[in-house]
């Protein structure tokens, strides 16, 4: 005679809880099985024993519900399915519920406890290094307007007919300066039309010939007009001077998380052949390149292999320049008047970057293609 299974009342069966449908598991269907692989201990021997996978691995159907934090629903749906299929008497059914009971928590306890899959956990972000101390941009990386003066040098040299132009024709550096000026200031304008330029010319001395504007034709209207002439000297200082008494640097009283209102940046196209660069800064002067908010960047025309057997190299005075950026956010660029002329374009192009977003200079790359060495560390332009 059968003796007829225990019902819900005698507390027997435990609930079927079947896992909820997901992307990976779209039929509910394909649960997991418990980590023993049986109903539990060795007094069902019935109960066919199926091979698990290990606690912590993935097997097929698992998705989003394996890592839910309830209960495992696996576990429950193997011992009432194998309780249903197990005819016992009512004692022994209690015997081996109570033989279950050990292993089946101890398997619960085993998937609760196992490590979550990697996409789980949120490891912290490891930011690249920053660059040496002398070489932190302090200033919020923001696109506020600029105040930029372009300082065109006047000197004969700009007049030698060395640079070849698009033709392949040879033409002078003043002819195509003033043509990459005008397309600076217009593109600038159209970037940002709350930017501001001024003009400078420096032969002897250094002369402020056009104030801010923010409409590029009133520069442009001065700007070729200009010849050059026999200069004997040059000097830095009063250039910067000049600079100094027609400016105002913003003065923040938080300069990491502040933005300033604007920023003033000067771009020197100088191209003196002889003598040492000589400069010896006032205090004043020093402030001014010390501030955050200020900019000399130095676009260099020089001859080349032609000066390589003169007492002065041009690569002192280049070095002389690129020494003045003691912050390290400055751009520096050097050009053979006997070269093309579209380097001199590319060089100004590179500028048109707002000073405060973009890369330092040892950190920029400019390459397109593959086959072109990349630096060691380089960023987007």
């Amino acid at each position: 005679m059968e003796t007829p299974e225990p019902g819900p009342a005698d507390g027997e069966e435990l609930l079927v809880e079947l896992r909820p449908r997901t992307r990976s598991n779209p039929e509910g269907a394909e649960d997991r099985r418990s980590s023993t692989g049986s109903l539990g201990g060795g007094n069902n021997n019935n109960s066919p024993n199926v091979p698990q996978p290990a606690v912590g691995s993935r097997v097929e159907g698992e998705g989003e519900a394996s890592t839910s934090d309830s209960p495992p629903s696996s576990t429950t749906t193997t011992v009432s399915t194998a309780v249903a299929q197990t005819v016992v008497p009512p004692a022994a059914s209690v015997a081996a519920a109570a033989g279950a009971a050990a292993p089946l928590s101890t398997a619960a306890v085993a998937v609760k406890e196992r490590p979550k899959p990697p996409q789980q956990q949120q490891p912290t972000l490891t930011s690249s290094v920053p660059p040496p101390a002398e070489y932190q941009l302090r200033v919020p990386r923001v696109n506020c307007p600029e105040k930029v003066i372009i300082c065109l040098d006047l000197s004969e040299e700009m007049s030698l007919p060395k640079l070849e132009s698009f033709n392949g024709s040879k033409t002078n550096a003043l002819n195509i300066c003033q043509k990459m000026i005008e397309m600076f200031v217009r593109t600038k304008h159209k970037i940002d039309k709350r930017h501001e330029f001024a003009l400078v010319v420096v032969n002897d001395d250094a002369l402020w010939l056009s104030g801010f504007t923010s409409d590029p034709r009133e520069l442009c209207s001065c700007l070729y007009d200009l010849e050059t002439n026999m200069c004997d000297s040059f000097n830095l200082e009063d250039l910067l001077n000049v600079i100094r008494h027609k400016i105002e640097l913003p003065s923040m009283e938080n300069v990491q998380t502040i933005p300033p209102p604007y920023v003033v940046r000067t771009v020197l196209i100088y191209s003196r052949q002889a003598g040492q660069l000589q400069f010896n800064p006032s205090e004043a002067v020093s402030k001014m390149l010390q501030s955050p908010y200020f900019f000399f960047d130095v676009v260099y025309l020089h001859n080349g292999v032609e000066e390589q057997g003169e007492e002065t190299s041009w690569r002192d005075n280049y070095t002389s320049f690129c020494n003045l950026d003691s912050k390290g956010v400055c751009y520096h660029f050097e050009v053979s008047l006997s070269g093309p002329a579209i380097e001199l374009h590319n060089c100004m192009a590179k500028l048109l970057a707002h000073p405060l977003q973009r890369p330092f200079q040892s950190h920029a790359s400019y390459s397109l293609l593959e086959g072109e060495d990349p630096q060691d560390i380089e960023a987007t332009v």
